[in-house]
């Protein structure tokens, strides 16, 4: 009977140190993390945690503005995106990559995290692969992010489209 101990002990303890624990993988959002990110046709749409505020475009009928908070988990969702796409760092966004496409479209983004801020800004790309594809990705997943909140979907629907 010891011998069946002393071959089960090992193969517990490997399995055991190789369990996956989520709190280790993912990295801790830091407490002064906030992102300003305005973006769409004409620049008109933003979401803002540092003032808990989104900016809704309507096209015909101008923009709304509106107090929707992001919850700690939505900014940490929206925070691990960011560190997956290493926003902080040397983002290839190049003017080579951008080009006029009517209507225009502009992004702009302010960081805040770890002490350190970060802005930058582009229009339209003509390719989104690398950088350039990620921050689309990102700002898709944040707008879709805010525009299923519950005071999000009380907003007035746009009304006309941009040609």
């Amino acid at each position: 009977m010891k011998h069946i101990y002393i071959i089960w002990l090992p193969i517990l303890f490997f399995i055991s140190a190789c369990s996956y624990d989520e709190n280790v993988s993912s990295p801790v959002m830091p407490g002064d993390f906030e992102f300003s990110l305005i973006y769409g046709t004409y620049g008109k749409q933003k979401v803002d945690t540092f003032n808990d505020m989104i900016i809704k475009d309507l096209v015909i009928d101008g923009t709304i503005e509106a107090e929707i908070p992001l919850t700690v988990e939505e900014k940490e969702l929206i925070y691990n995106e960011m560190l997956k796409i290493n926003i902080m760092g040397d983002l290839d966004i190049g003017r080579e990559l951008q080009c006029a496409i009517e209507p225009p479209s502009f992004t702009s983004w302010h960081i805040q995290m770890n002490g350190e801020t970060k802005e930058f800004s582009y229009t339209n790309f003509c390719e989104y692969d690398g950088d350039a594809k990620n921050l689309m990705n990102l700002e898709n997943y944040i707008h879709k992010l805010v525009a299923s909140k519950e005071k999000y979907l009380e907003l007035p629907d746009l009304n006309g489209g941009y040609e």
